[in-house]
């Protein structure tokens, strides 16, 4: 099994798109603690500061 560190060293490396996938596993894996609307906007913003990133409209940081 790996650590929490070798994880994070695995998806820090991993492209945007599988980083999102990754992200809303996660979420959905926590889903019972969180609002479904609060989780579903969450994810939304987080699609949409990707699409900027990746258009060049803001940097990331």
């Amino acid at each position: 099994m790996l650590s929490l560190d070798q994880i994070i060293a695995e998806a820090t490396v991993l492209p945007d798109a599988e980083k999102t996938i990754l992200i809303e596993k996660l979420i959905e894996s926590m889903a019972e603690r969180f609002d479904q609307d609060l989780l579903l906007e969450g994810i939304q913003k987080a699609q949409q500061r990707l699409t900027e990133i990746d258009n060049g409209i803001v940097q990331a940081i």
